[in-house]
Formats: C-alpha cells, structure tokens, sequence
C-alpha cells in the first residue's frame, strides 16, 4: 500500500464508495494515492490486470495505476475498451458513434502515449461490444487479478463523486477493483473538440 498521503478527492470518493456498498458488506474501501481501492469478493486465479480505457481525460492515470499494479503482481497488462456503439460526449456534445477502428486506434493511442514502446507492444488489448459498459466489465472481472477504472468520464463535483459505470461496479465485481480519482479539474475528453463527427 502507498505511504503517499491520501489527496482529499480520493478521500471523498472512498466515503461515497463506502456509502454506496450494502451494510455487513465483504468488501473493504481503502484510499491511497489518487485512487480507491475496493478489496475483497471471490478468490480470483487471473493473472491479468485490465485498465479499463475510454475517450476522456483520465486514460492515462488509469493506465498507469494498472501498468504499476500488474508490475507488482507479475501479471500481464491488458488495455479495455468498452465499445457501446454510441457517439461519446465532448464538451458537453454527443458526437456520431465511431465504429471499432476507432476503438482499437484509442487503446493503440492510450499505451503508445502511456507505456514505453516495448511495454505497449506487450500489453494485451481488448474491445468488448456492449450498450451497458459496466455489465460487460463486471462478467470480464471473472477472468482478471484486478479490474482499474476512472472515477467518471465526465467532470465530478461533491453531488457526483462517480460515474454510472463506476455505480454497476462498486460491490458487483469478481476481482478487486481500483477507482481512481479523477479531481473536478479535469477535462472530460483528452480528444479536441475540433474532431470530425461532433453533432452540434
């Protein structure tokens, strides 16, 4: 566990973590450095370590927490995409759905731009097809060591500390998950909002 002090936005997202799980819960919440962690659920053999990746601002601290933690592990690093077949939301605009080619190039962007070339060409990618982001990233959890995800996509504030992923996944999870904070601050989108295929 990290010896960093815990930054105040990670803390205020372990209280509303803890505040969504049941009471008498098996999971345990604990704050570390920018990120969540929520331990516990069944006893997982995998040996992969999934950064869940999506076209905002935070891939790469996702990306990171998960890089970091399959080291620590000796596991394998798998980059994630959840392709909902809906336009993502930019600057507060729905742009036109992209279709996989799009998908594989933001996983390709995200460890080309994170990891060192070695380590990107290594990791594992995966783009798996459902309207319901965090159903498809709950049955994926069956098979992984640790599942690593952003807060929210979009920008939070005190009232909404997660997103609606991060909702269907607190407690719901075979693995552990990381939550990792990702401050009121930021951008939602790390893509221009100049891109072709925003609806205005």
């Amino acid at each position: 566990m990290s010896t960093t002090p815990v930054s105040a936005p990670a803390a205020g997202l372990a209280a509303a973590i803890r505040e969504r799980l049941p009471r008498g819960s098996r999971w345990r919440v604990v704050a570390v450095s920018g990120a969540v962690e929520v331990l516990g659920g069944a006893a997982t053999r995998g040996t992969v370590v999934a950064a869940a990746i999506d076209d905002d601002a935070h891939a790469d601290e996702v990306l990171a927490h998960a890089d970091r933690r399959a080291r620590e592990r000796g596991a394998t690093l798998r980059a994630v995409h959840v392709w909902t077949g809906r336009g993502a939301v930019v600057g507060g605009l729905r742009v036109r759905p992209h279709g996989l080619s799009y998908a594989d190039l933001l996983l390709s962007t995200a460890l080309y731009d994170g990891l060192d070339p070695g380590d990107a060409a290594a990791a594992e990618r995966e783009i798996l097809h459902d309207r319901d982001p965090a159903r498809a990233l709950r049955r994926l959890s069956r098979e992984l060591s640790l599942l690593v995800v952003a807060a929210a996509s979009e920008q939070v504030t005190p009232a909404r500390p997660f997103g609606s992923t991060v909702g269907g996944l607190i407690g719901r999870t075979t693995c552990p998950l990381i939550v990792v904070s990702t401050g009121a601050d930021r951008p939602a989108s790390r893509w221009p909002a100049a891109l072709p295929g925003i609806a205005r």
